[in-house]
């Protein structure tokens, strides 16, 4: 008990810190990417991506759907997750192409002892070429340091008389400043028994986040017990589900996140019970980012709006956890073991 309480108030904590954070930062995450164009745009967010794939794949199940034909099934859940973030997740290093502002190609060219003159000035439009540099960057992602800015590392060997240069981003940072993992919460309505199956609705009270915009989501999902069909019952509870759900963040994030997979679980005690629970399942994610990214052109200014299609790191899942149950009220906490680890927890009232 007092376990799993630590562990609901850890994610609580880490949810009040989330949102704190990205409150009272002096610049917005638009703004942040703005400055970063599509290989380095997806390179800095990827680790959010995944983590956002896997908090909408977790705490859908807490146990299984027993093996009747008719039943009646009605659970409110509480749900509060936490994917963790690694500290390979804080740091990126890549190269792509990349669009100079008139300041970053000025300060390029004073680097290399150039401030005017007519070399400087063609040199200059070299730099704003329309089709831009092959460039290096490396430094913190949206995960990473605060207190860390990109580097840009301009290599090209091509445009004569200019050296190997680094250049600060001083608008790009870690802009969630080593947060040890993504909270989210939600809340979840399962209806049932009809057959050995549960359906599940998931929706969380749409909420403005400063600098983000409005955060809202909405999910559904099924759990089957094949036991139902079976003469002889089980010695152990199986099931098996699908379950999908969408996430928006603002204008930035749309999320979209599909799992399947198999479930067992097996109750020990009447009225105040615990039941234990494992899945195994396979699961996809898919985040859309969108931003503007702008940069200047010999001749004007340019804003090109960059709508970025990213694959989140989520593939196989294996869940272990328990449910308490003290007659209509129930606790659970289970842990996923994937390429991104989440925790989730929390409380739920039925029957």
């Amino acid at each position: 008990m007092r376990r799993l309480l630590l562990i609901k108030i850890t994610v609580l904590l880490s949810g009040i810190l989330f949102f704190s954070s990205v409150s009272n930062k002096a610049q917005s995450l638009e703004e942040t990417l703005n400055n970063l164009s599509n290989t380095f745009g997806a390179a800095y967010v990827e680790p959010i991506v995944s983590a956002f794939g896997s908090n909408l794949n977790s705490g859908w199940v807490s146990g299984v759907p027993s093996a009747s034909l008719v039943g009646f099934t009605l659970r409110l859940k509480a749900v509060g997750i936490g994917s963790f973030f690694s500290d390979e997740n804080k740091r990126f290093n890549t190269s792509g192409n990349f669009h100079f502002t008139q300041s970053q190609a000025n300060f390029i060219l004073q680097q290399n002892g150039l401030s005017s003159g007519p070399t400087y000035d063609a040199l200059m439009t070299q730099l704003l070429r329309s089709q831009g540099w092959t460039v290096k960057m490396s430094g913190p992602t949206i995960v990473g340091s605060e207190d860390e800015n990109v580097i840009l590392t301009f290599p090209d060997a091509s445009l004569n008389g200019i050296a190997e240069t680094n250049l600060n981003l001083e608008e790009v940072t870690g802009f969630l400043d080593e947060l040890p993992a993504l909270p989210s919460a939600a809340i979840q309505l399962t209806v049932g028994t009809v057959a050995g199956t549960h359906v599940s609705l998931r929706w969380f009270p749409d909420i403005e986040i400063q600098d983000l915009g409005k955060f809202s989501f909405f999910g559904i999902g099924f759990l089957h017990n094949p036991g139902v069909w079976l003469n002889n019952p089980l010695p152990i509870d199986l099931a098996i589900g699908f379950f999908t759900q969408t996430m928006k963040v603002g204008d930035i994030f749309e999320s979209s996140a599909t799992q399947y997979g198999l479930w067992a679980s097996k109750t020990f005690g009447m009225g105040i019970s615990i039941t234990p629970y494992a899945g195994l399942t396979m699961e996809t994610s898919k985040t859309t980012v969108s931003y503007d990214y702008t940069y200047d052109t010999p001749a004007s200014s340019v804003t090109s709006n960059l709508n970025l299609d990213l694959e989140g790191n989520n593939d196989f899942g294996l869940t272990v956890g328990a449910n308490l149950k003290l007659a209509v009220l129930n606790l659970f906490v289970d842990y996923k073991m994937a390429k991104t680890s989440t925790v989730s927890g929390g409380l739920w009232f039925g029957f």
